[in-house]
This record gives structure tokens, sequence and C-alpha cells, in this order.
């Protein structure tokens, strides 16, 4: 049912007392973030806890949750379990005051809860810098919908503070004898240069925050199957996603803002890094596109030993040992690398490894080997499966015994959409700090990193 500016109605009783969605879709030529508010009787914010967006994805038990970001916002709602002091949800637009732009070049704006559709064009404002959209209220202990489209001219600060919450004071001035210019937020870089990528860069930023690396500097790498059984992820766009996805960590840990990549199949190679200049359509034209990366690396199955000891020597200047096979019997053998661990390197920054695959490992022992023979290495795999099976040594990387330290994890999904952008950063970033904070206790890295 399409809603017009100033319409109210009640809710069937079915949806407030179950979750609901408010899906809200944006199209625009710059970027406009999307959040709730929770308010009480008195307009003001119930509690900073209650004010939803990118950088606070959840209000205290999940009654309100941002499950996805712009331009298709998506939050699920629980009306049945809001405190009694949440008596209005409002749901609002803004751009950052810092830009020229204003809701007047804004192409289109669709708000839909349940069955109800609410639309606005740049034609309904001229030079605000925020939208209150709607709110969904209670009255008479019914919850009732309410459609504002009132402009405001303000943006995200200015709603907060007109909603009775205080904004984040700004650090002092540096002395004037103090000439290094601060450095620029993930999001704000991603604004300048990659504006179709925010979401992802805000979603990045506030995993790193929550797990404690919006310090960490280290070096990024990122490691792509590109065998035939990759074929299907390529065609349907899951590869140039997971590049979308890792890109921001990249940006985020190396200063030089870009993402070191290799692609493997029987073969490897280095391809030119990610950067902001390339990262839309990387896998189609970066060094011939992806079908060429297949012809030049022998796609017929997987060599990982091949890419990681590639990815070893680039970071380190170590050539790995070759592997030798060791009589465990008469008519038997294994394959072996010399009893030893790699020999320090004067390296204090940290290499995070980023290598996505699809399984069908077959090396396990050379892999097992490789992974233990590195562990006194300034380098963490994180191992991700994407939509494939038979992942052999990768699973057991837990379980590898006889390493110095924990250097390597591995999940598995079947596919990168089954799981939030948020979810994917937190697990892609969940085994990393412990293994930043073992390697500085053992002197492998510097104190800073």
């Amino acid at each position: 049912m399409s809603l017009k500016k100033g319409q109210k109605l009640k809710l069937d009783s079915s949806n407030s007392a179950s979750e609901m969605a408010v899906r809200c879709t944006v199209q625009a030529p710059f970027h406009i973030d999307i959040s709730c508010f929770g308010l009480d009787a008195n307009d003001k914010l119930a509690d900073d806890a209650y004010m939803v967006f990118y950088n606070q994805t959840a209000s205290p038990h999940g009654e309100i949750r941002l499950l996805a970001d712009v331009p298709d916002s998506h939050f699920a709602v629980s009306l049945a379990r809001l405190p009694a002091q949440v008596s209005k949800l409002v749901f609002a637009a803004a751009i950052d005051p810092a830009h020229q732009q204003s809701m007047q070049q804004l192409q289109s704006l669709e708000l839909r809860v349940g069955e109800h559709v609410f639309s606005l064009t740049g034609a309904d404002f001229s030079g605000e810098k925020a939208i209150m959209i709607a709110e969904l209220y209670r009255k008479d202990g019914d919850w009732r919908l309410g459609l504002n489209g009132q402009g405001f001219n303000g943006g995200l600060d200015a709603l907060l503070v007109h909603f009775g919450g205080e904004v984040a004071s700004a650090a002092a001035p540096a002395p004037a004898t103090v000439v290094t210019p601060a450095k620029i937020s993930l999001e704000k870089r991603f604004e300048q240069k990659a504006p179709q990528l925010v979401s992802l860069a805000k979603l990045a930023s506030v995993s790193l925050a929550k797990n404690q690396l919006d310090q960490v500097r280290a070096r990024a790498a990122f490691v792509i199957d590109a065998s035939g059984s990759m074929h299907g992820q390529y065609t349907s766009g899951r590869v140039q996603e997971a590049v979308n996805r890792v890109f921001p960590l990249g940006v985020h840990f190396d200063d030089d803002e870009e993402l070191e990549t290799w692609a493997f199949a029987q073969k490897s190679r280095q391809l030119g890094n990610v950067t902001f200049a390339n990262v839309n359509d990387y896998v189609e034209r970066e060094g011939g596109g992806w079908k060429k990366w297949m012809d030049d690396l022998n796609a017929g199955y997987n060599n990982e030993p091949a890419v990681i000891r590639q990815v070893i020597a680039h970071f380190t200047g170590l050539a790995a040992p070759e592997v030798v096979s060791k009589k465990t019997g008469i008519f038997s053998s294994k394959k072996a690398l010399p009893d030893t661990f790699a020999p320090a390197v004067d390296m204090k920054t940290p290499v995070l490894v980023l290598f996505i695959s699809d399984g069908g490992v077959s090396h396990n022992d050379e892999i097992e080997l490789l992974i233990r023979w590195s562990s006194t290495l300034p380098i963490f795999w994180q191992f991700i499966g994407i939509g494939g099976s038979s992942y052999g040594a990768l699973e057991r990387l837990d379980e590898l015994s006889g390493r110095h330290i924990d250097n390597a994890n591995f999940f598995a999904l079947n596919d990168l959409r089954q799981i939030t952008e948020a979810q994917l950063y937190d697990r892609m970033m969940q085994e990393f700090p412990g293994w930043l904070k073992q390697a500085r206790s053992k002197g492998m890295i510097g104190s800073g990193a």
C-alpha cells in the first residue's frame, strides 16, 4: 500500500507482536546514512543505546538491529520487546554536513514497513541535510505508523542534539608546534575516493574498533583461488564482492592504501595491487581478468603451497625449504621439512594474509608443514572457504601441533551473502588480535604494531 506524507495508521497487532522489517532504499549521487532514534514520551532520546546507526548496529537487547546498511538499509524491529520508556522510533536520513550536497539532489528514497510503502524524491526538499522519514509510535496501547517526510537543516549530529542527545566533543586543538596531520578516518577516505564502498568501510571500522584493531598498522595481502572450480564464483560476482569487502581492511592496516594480491591455481602469480582506482572492476580487468588468470595458472587444480611460498618470500625474503620424503617403514614414507622453524627476520611490521579458496585441497601435508615452519614469522594466515568443500588441512589448522605460536585460522561459508558484512568482518578479525598479542610477547613484531 502506497502512503503519503502526513498519513498515519494503526499497525496490525500481529505485526507489532512479532519482529518486523523496516527497509529504506536510497538512490543518490552521494552517501546518505539511515538511523533509528528510540525516543521517550517527551520526544527525547530515551538512552544513547537506543540510537541505532552504522556505528552502533543494535540496541541493548537486540530490539532494534541494523542488519544491512545503505543503499538498502534493513532494520529488524521487535516492538513488543522495547522497554516502556521507548515510546517512539524515528527513522531518519542524513548527509554529512561537511558535504556540499543537499536532499534536493536525492534521486529517490523508499521506506517499506511491511506492506506499506512511502516514497520521497529531491523535489520534496531544498537545502536540507537530513530527513525525518517516518515514525513508529505508541498510542492508546497500540503501535502506529506516521509518515513525516520532514526536512531538517543539520546532519546526523544535529538530529542527535534535536532529540536531546549529546555529540562527543571534538578533541582539543593540537599545539601550534605539532604539524603532523591527524590520520583521516577510514570512512572519510572512502567517501572521498570510493563512495560506493562507504558502507563497507563503516562496518569494517566498527569491527576493527570492537576487536581493538583500530590503531594497528600492518601489511595486508589477499590471495584468490583461480582454479576452474571457482568459475561460478567469478561469474556470479562473488569474487568481486570479496575484493570489495577485503579492500577496506587493506586500506586501514596499510598506509599505502593498497592491497597486495595473488591468484593461484596449479601455478601462482602476484597481481597488481587493489587500489581505489581499480577496485570497482578488479576481477574483470586486472592482469587481463580472471579468465586469463585461469588460463595462465593452469586452472585444473589447487596448489596452495606454491602461493604460500610466494607470499612468504615476498614479505620476508626467505625461501621456504623444499619438502622431502622421509621413510616411515619399508614401503611407506611421508613428506617433511627440516625439523626447524623459519629463521628470525628483521621485520617488525605484522602481515595479515586473507586467503580465499573453494576447497579441493590436495597438498595437505605440505600446507601443514609450511604453516608450522612459518609460525616464527610475523605473518598471520586467515583462510576463508567460499562455496566449496574438501578443505582438508585448512579445516584442521586449530589442531595443528608443533608450532611456535598459533598463526592461522579457517572458516567456511556456502555463500558470502549468507552472513552480513559486519559478521564477515568480525569472523575475519576473530583470531588476529590474539596472534598479535602472542607475537608481541615473543618479540616477533614491534610493540606498536
